[in-house]
C-alpha cells in the first residue's frame, strides 16, 4: 500500500499511540459498518438463498456423514480464559488465529482458503465465535461503483483465548480495527500471504511465523526515536545498524518496511524470510521502485499490474533499473 513516506522517520514512533484511537467510521475509501448477528448469512454470501443447497450442506453436515477426523477437528472443547469460559473447536481456533495474525482478513478469503469453499461450516464457526463475542465482523465498501465486503476481526477476548491457545509461539495476534480507510488493504494481505506461502511449501518450506508492518515499526521506529537527534553522519551510521538488525535496508536515507514478512524454515531446515509489498492502483513508480530496491517481493493487484510494469520494466524506464514485478497476479 502507498503509504505516507514524506515524513522524518525519526519521529514515527512517537505517533504509533495515536493509531489505537482510531474508530470505526467513514474510511477515504467508502463507508464501513459493524454487523450485527443476523448478518452472517448476507456478509457470506448470502448463504440461505438456495434452499435445495442448503439441504445438500446440513445432509453433509450430519454426524453420520462426517470423517472420524473432522468430527474431531469440529467438536468443541471447553477453554477457560481469565475465569470465563468458552466453547470452540480447533477448527475455529485455526480460524481465530488466521484473522488474528493478519488483523483482518475477508469473509470470502476464508471461504476460500480456509474451508474449501464449505459455507455452511464457515457460517456455523462464525456464528458460534461471534454469539461468544470472540469476532466482529464488519462490512466494508471498497469504494464508490466498486463492491462492499465483509470482514472478521478479532476481539479483546478473542485474541486473549488465541494467544493462550498458542503461548508457545512467536506469533503476534492483532485484535480490533485501527485504521479503517486501510481494511481493504490490510485484507488483502491474508491473499498475498496465501499465494506466497504455497511457493515455499512447494519448494518444501515450513512457515513459522508471519510479521506485520505494524510490529516492524515498533522495532525500526523506536530506536531511531532515540537517535533522532545525534548529527547525521552518526545518525546515519546507528540507521544502517537498525536496519540491519531487522534483516532491512536503507533506501535514499530511509528504511522501507514491508507490507507483510514471511519466516519460514527451508527443505534444508536453514531459517529464511521473504519480504512481501501489496501494490495497490494508487501506488506511483517511484514508490514501488523503493521497495523493489529494498529488495522486497511485490504483488500488485489486478488493477496495478500492467501500469507498474510498464513503469518499472527493465529498458522502459530510469525510475528502476532490475526485474520486472512478480507475475504473480492478485485476484482481489
Amino acid at each position: 500500500m502507498s503509504r505516507d513516506t514524506s515524513r522524518d522517520e525519526r519521529n514515527e514512533f512517537r505517533e504509533q499511540g495515536q493509531m489505537g484511537r482510531m474508530v470505526l467510521s467513514q474510511a477515504r475509501s467508502g463507508g464501513s459498518s459493524s454487523s450485527g448477528s443476523d448478518d452472517t448469512e448476507q456478509a457470506t454470501g448470502h448463504l440461505n438463498s438456495d434452499a435445495k443447497r442448503n439441504a445438500a450442506e446440513q445432509q453433509r453436515e450430519h454426524p453420520a456423514n462426517l470423517s472420524a477426523k473432522d468430527r474431531a477437528s469440529r467438536s468443541r472443547d471447553v477453554v477457560l480464559v481469565r475465569n470465563r469460559a468458552y466453547h470452540v473447536s480447533p477448527a475455529e481456533c485455526a480460524l481465530l488465529a488466521d484473522v488474528g495474525k493478519f488483523r483482518t482478513i475477508s469473509v470470502s478469503d476464508l471461504l476460500r482458503h480456509r474451508y474449501d469453499g464449505d459455507r455452511a461450516k464457515l457460517r456455523q464457526d462464525v456464528v458460534n465465535l461471534k454469539a461468544q463475542k470472540l469476532v466482529r465482523q464488519c462490512r466494508i465498501m471498497r469504494g464508490k461503483g466498486r463492491e462492499d465486503f465483509s470482514v472478521l476481526v478479532l476481539t479483546k477476548e478473542g485474541k486473549h483465548l488465541t494467544k493462550q491457545q498458542r503461548d508457545s509461539s512467536q506469533q503476534q495476534f492483532y485484535a480490533g480495527l485501527v485504521k479503517p480507510q486501510e481494511i481493504a488493504h490490510d485484507a488483502a494481505l491474508y491473499l498475498m500471504y496465501q499465494a506466497e506461502a504455497a511457493e515455499i511449501e512447494r519448494q518444501g518450506g515450513i512457515v513459522r511465523r508471519v510479521v506485520l508492518d505494524y510490529e516492524l515499526k515498533k522495532r525500526v521506529y523506536a530506536p531511531l526515536a532515540k537517535v533522532r537527534e545525534l548529527p547525521a553522519l552518526e545518525y546515519a551510521r546507528r540507521q544502517a545498524e537498525i536496519a540491519a538488525e531487522n534483516g532491512l535496508k536503507v533506501v535514499e536515507g530511509k528504511i522501507p518496511l514491508p507490507d507483510l514478512r514471511i519466516e519460514y524454515q527451508t527443505v534444508e531446515g536453514e531459517l529464511a524470510k521473504v519480504d512481501l509489498e501489496l501494490a495497490t492502483e494508487h501506488y506511483h513508480g517511484g514508490h514501488a521502485a523503493g521497495k523493489l530496491k529494498a529488495g522486497f517481493k511485490v504483488y500488485p493487484d489486478r488493477h496495478s499490474a500492467s501500469r507498474l510494469n510498464a513503469a518499472l520494466s527493465y529498458g522502459r524506464s530510469s525510475t528502476y533499473d532490475g526485474p520486472e514485478l512478480t507475475a504473480q497476479i492478485l485476484s482481489l
